[in-house]
């Protein structure tokens, strides 16, 4: 049984400890809240619908752990809003709850790992999770412990607060491992990596793509030739390149010669290219593209 695995049934027993230290009572649904902060924030229709047709059949089987009364009247739920959703779907007026006096502990830290124990959170709910415990204060070792998690498994998650845009947009397309290998291959092959990012498209990317790619950009590094000196053109060259595709694999090295004509003293010839080059956008944006990418106009 994993850490994490261990966790979760430590705070099962937690739950079973609750319901006989503490009074379970009868709480009117409409005197309870959801928890602004829970970092659950998507709930599967389907599966509320299941758990609904239960609880109108059986019941709710364990309490919810709710905090007192905050200044609006409410009691704000710490642990258990599925309960709560699929309860107001089976006409409930009552749900039986715990009032969990004071902060609760580490009530974050408890939710994650509730949450995940009942119906696995996301990639991006766990992503941002993390994010919010690091905001407190916490350290990386600090979360580890207490989500009963290695601390690889933080650093994986702590690093979506770091990523460019584009790769937090894909956090629910591809395998966090993917998405913390392509945030680091992306400070020295940001075109490559955005460019496949750009593929994934509503099927995202499995784990053996994505790995399959970042060791492309690798195999690239280590084999490119140094470049080589060249005279300066007689004429000036304008290219336009266009950034492959990132799923191909261009591991390949070698030089070509290109389309390009130059004069060097009086003799005519054609550039030859190393097999990665650099280029300047139009825009402002420069990066380092395979040469075979170019097209020339």
């Amino acid at each position: 049984m994993g850490k994490f695995d261990q966790r979760a049934e430590e705070f099962g027993m937690l739950m079973g400890a609750h319901d006989s230290a503490r009074r379970v009572e009868d709480l009117p649904l409409d005197w309870l809240m959801p928890d602004p902060g829970n970092p659950r924030t998507h709930f599967d229709e389907a599966e509320l619908a299941e758990l609904a047709a239960s609880i109108e059949a059986r019941g709710v089987l364990q309490p919810i752990i709710v905090g007192p009364k905050n200044g609006d009247g409410k009691h704000v739920i710490r642990m258990g809003e599925r309960r709560y959703r699929a309860s107001l779907a089976a006409g409930k007026k009552t749900i039986p709850a715990i009032i969990e006096a004071g902060e609760g502990g580490d009530t974050l830290a408890d939710q994650i790992v509730e949450n995940d124990q009942r119906a696995g959170l996301s990639t991006k709910e766990l992503a941002l999770g993390v994010e919010r415990m690091l905001g407190e204060g916490k350290s990386q070792a600090e979360i580890a412990t207490a989500l009963g998690r290695s601390k690889q498994f933080v650093s994986l998650y702590a690093a979506y607060g770091e990523m460019e845009p584009y790769l937090r947009d894909a956090i629910d397309k591809a395998p966090i491992r993917v998405l913390y290998d392509l945030h680091r291959a992306a400070r020295t092959h940001p075109l490559e990596v955005r460019a496949f990012v750009g593929e994934f498209g509503d099927k995202g990317v499995t784990l053996a793509e994505g790995s399959k790619f970042v060791a492309s950009l690798k195999a690239l590094a280590d084999n490119a030739p140094s470049p080589a000196k060249t005279e300066p053109a007689s004429a000036p060259v304008n290219a336009t390149p266009t950034v492959a595709k990132g799923r191909g694999g261009r591991a390949a090295s070698y030089v070509q010669a290109s389309p390009l004509k130059v004069m060097i003293a009086g003799r005519a010839g054609r550039l030859v290219l190393p097999d990665r080059v650099r280029v300047v956008f139009d825009d402002g944006e420069e990066g380092e593209v395979a040469s075979t990418d170019l097209s020339f106009g």
